[in-house]
């Protein structure tokens, strides 16, 4: 794992790191994580990863056994599914209010975070896009109007943000997801609902099926290795 250079918070970027390594296999189901090793890794102290460890338990990362200490509990193609369906369903919720409410300001917040995806994509930086991509999806929530659709999505944005790290690896032409997203906005500021709900669920579905497949230890994984 890369050290922590800078900090928002130490037990929120050390935790991002320890989830980034369970999500693409750095660390093994059942893996015993020692603090004093991984803030050695990370150069910070042991409280932060200690922090760490419990936003991570939160997630259900990992588990801590009395007396034992922590370990890694990683995700499952169930586990993705699950999570990706969750979050197809508050989109489709979210889009689906959108539509109803017809503020114009809603329309220009969401096409202005399409934009950012389209100058991150310039720059040639997968994880920037990446993180442009996470911010217009929970951008929806928040323009949705209902603060408990963006509390659901909320909860699993660390974890979506460490999913993506997957589908970085065979993230298409930068320039094309930007394009993606065109067609949702354009169906919300047309208040074509039953449209935009369809577009909305189908794009998280569909990226769901495909980081399943891209799994560490998946065999559908093109990495993967018998």
């Amino acid at each position: 794992m890369r050290p922590i250079e800078t900090a928002r918070s130490l037990a929120e970027d050390a935790a991002d790191r320890i989830r980034e390594q369970i999500i693409l296999g750095g660390f093994q189901q059942g893996e015993h994580l020692k603090e004093a090793r991984i803030a050695e890794q990370l150069n910070v102290s042991r409280g932060p990863v200690r922090e760490a460890f419990k936003i991570l338990r939160a997630e259900g990362l990992v588990a801590e056994e009395p007396r034992r200490g922590t370990f890694v509990v990683t995700l499952t193609a169930k586990d993705v599914t699950d999570i990706y369906g969750l979050r197809a369903a508050v989109e489709e919720l979210a889009a689906r209010l959108v539509c109803r409410a017809q503020d114009v300001s809603a329309i220009a917040t969401l096409r202005a975070l399409v934009d950012d995806i389209a100058a991150a994509a310039q720059t040639g930086s997968a994880p920037a896009v990446a993180r442009a991509d996470v911010a217009f999806h929970q951008g929806l929530c928040a323009v949705s109007g209902n603060s408990r659709v963006l509390e659901v999505f909320q909860r699993y944005v660390p974890t979506i943000r460490g999913l993506l790290r997957l589908d970085e690896r065979i993230m298409p032409s930068l320039d094309q997801v930007a394009a993606q997203h065109m067609p949702m906005v354009d169906a919300l500021a047309a208040g074509q609902e039953e449209a935009a709900a369809r577009l909305v669920r189908e794009h998280s579905l569909e990226a769901g099926r495909k980081l399943v497949a891209l799994l560490p230890g998946n065999p559908e994984n093109p990495a993967h290795t018998s």
